[in-house]
């Protein structure tokens, strides 16, 4: 196989796989989608027992509205943060090389027509390319990670705090 074929193949490949990550992005988002919708749907049923549970005493309906949305929303609303699509959100990453086109992941004001794309594309260096994908990807992986850690946290905070509450007002010490 000459050179030029070579080449040829290797654009396939790098234009298959590219394909296939957009594809892929795609059906995440439908999934993020029916996943929010019932987190939706559940927080509603929250939120409105959250209100038939308030204190009819004014003093406390304040205080008992704001805990109840930390304790039972804020851990939800975290959890919907790392379904977020927050590509744009990953650390900025620094780099000296020269022919990056950035060509494997398409974005609309980078290349407004096909003809941008393809003059691009074929400047492109795969091994550059490539490897500012992956650090790309792991950097926002990583942002996912840390708060998906921190949904976790806040939730077994509520857990913890809801326990503790149920378990005071059982043996009477708390109304």
């Amino acid at each position: 196989m000459s050179d030029m074929e070579n080449g040829e193949a290797t654009n396939l490949v790098i234009l298959q796989h590219s394909l296939s990550d957009v594809q892929n992005a795609i059906r995440a988002y439908d999934v993020k989608a029916q996943i929010v919708s019932i987190g939706f749907i559940f927080s509603l049923g929250v939120i409105t027992t959250i209100g038939e549970l308030a204190p009819k005493h004014h003093s406390y309906s304040e205080v008992f509205a704001l805990i109840s949305w930390i304790l039972a929303i804020l851990p939800i609303a975290m959890f919907g943060y790392v379904l977020y699509p927050s590509r744009s959100m990953a650390p900025k990453l620094g780099t000296k090389v020269k022919n990056l086109q950035r060509s494997y992941y398409l974005l609309d004001e980078r290349f407004a027509t096909l003809d941008d794309y393809l003059e691009a594309f074929g400047q492109s260096d795969w091994k550059v390319e490539l490897a500012y994908e992956i650090q790309k990807s792991s950097l926002l992986r990583d942002l996912k990670r840390k708060r998906f850690v921190w949904g976790l946290t806040l939730a077994g905070i509520s857990f913890s705090l809801m326990f503790m509450q149920q378990l005071f007002r059982s043996v009477g010490i708390l109304i």
